[in-house]
């Protein structure tokens, strides 16, 4: 419910977290995309789970917990996925 009345700040983007880097970023054009923030050799990194409402948060939180098993193995996620496609 929280997701899908998230209203957009003509300013600026800003952030919705769910947790363990899991967050929806709503941009200032209403436009909303999942993303997912880790950390992998020291560095912080980034990648996107799609599109809100494409994406429902369920399904984002199922690639959140893929992304964070491949992290546990020592594989960087957003380099496999790349490897996937």
């Amino acid at each position: 419910m929280i997701v899908r009345n998230a209203k957009p700040n003509p300013s600026k983007a800003y952030k919705l977290f769910d947790g363990q880097g899991l967050y929806l970023q709503i941009y200032p054009t209403g436009r909303k995309g999942w993303r997912f923030k880790y950390r992998f050799d020291d560095r912080a990194k980034c990648i996107s789970f799609g599109v809100y409402p494409d994406v429902k948060l369920k399904d984002a939180r199922k690639q959140r917990y893929h992304a964070r098993e491949l992290l546990a193995k020592g594989i960087n996620p957003s380099e496999q996925r790349k490897i996937d496609k």
